[in-house]
């Protein structure tokens, strides 16, 4: 008995444990923490706001003073769960500062852009990102999304294609026939659990059961790209797999795409494979 009372409350520590750190996990960093971030680098960075619906989207863009005017924007659109956070080491990456104005964006219901609110329509993702666009009006714009940012930069670009220059998507999740649905998954959904989960998490929840739906809505769309698309996938990618490869192929006009397949890079390409990821951002900046 004595056992089984030391194996509950274990259990009962993990589960409070599990409960305190959703409650604060919402995968983003305050506005304060993120001027600390920078400042410590010594980058110059804003961070910007514009209303939207009955709330706000919310980004942060970092330049060097000496950037000229025409320079392009290179724009980090997340996955989910996440916030424009996960991209601030691009932000404050030396390479990409010399050559372009560059911009991570808070996707409706995370970071501070509507959060906990979901918004699982890919179409009002990618109309939520072009709004953030419209504040660069005059520049070329290069959107580069990770997993589930993936088909929301190619939406953007199949829907306002003036407004972009090029798209790179890093382990995307295209492929309707295919969209895994993991175990844990449902824990963002069901009422048992939902409640002690973060905004970030009930979002990625939310958006994790239309994913399938909303891919086949915009899979007539892959034919009509006509700026150049780089994708980057990994062969043990365990959460997009890799016939998210062959829709790429099979789907996006050859002329327009570029593929690099990677046999040993997981997920987490723009994390872990730092150095791939701004060499394909840099040549899609072109020449100084």
């Amino acid at each position: 008995m004595k056992l089984f009372g030391r194996i509950l409350l274990g259990l009962g520590i993990l589960i409070v444990g599990f409960i305190v750190y959703n409650m604060q996990s919402g995968f983003r960093y305050s506005d304060k923490q993120t001027l600390a971030y920078f400042k410590k680098r010594n980058i110059p960075v804003k961070i910007r706001t514009t209303p939207y619906l009955d709330n706000q989207l919310h980004w942060v863009e970092t330049k060097r003073a000496s950037l000229k005017d025409d320079a392009p924007v290179v724009m980090f659109v997340h996955g989910a769960p996440g916030s424009g956070s996960d991209f601030y080491g691009y932000l404050a990456d030396s390479a990409l500062l010399d050559r372009a104005l560059v911009v991570a964006v808070d996707r409706p219901g995370y970071g501070h852009s509507m959060y906990g609110k979901a918004m699982t329509s890919i179409a009002d993702q990618a109309k939520a990102i072009k709004t953030i666009i419209d504040q660069y009006a005059g520049r070329k714009v290069i959107l580069v999304g990770h997993s589930y940012g993936g088909p929301i930069v190619a939406k953007t670009e199949m829907d306002y294609p003036d407004h972009v220059q090029s798209v790179i998507m890093l382990a995307p999740v295209n492929d309707p026939e295919h969209e895994k649905i993991f175990w844990f998954s449902y824990i963002g959904i069901w009422k048992a659990t939902r409640w002690m989960l973060s905004g970030a998490w009930r979002t990625s929840g939310s958006e994790k059961f239309s994913h399938a739906d909303e891919l086949a809505k915009i899979q007539p769309g892959w034919h009509s790209l006509s700026k150049p698309i780089t994708h980057l996938h990994g062969m043990k990618d365990d959460l997009a797999p890799p016939i998210n490869i062959d829709f790429s192929k099979k789907n996006i006009p050859s002329n327009m795409l570029d593929m690099h397949v990677m046999p040993k890079a997981g997920h987490l390409i723009p994390f872990f494979n730092k150095d791939e990821t701004r060499q394909v951002i840099l040549h899609a900046i072109g020449k100084p």
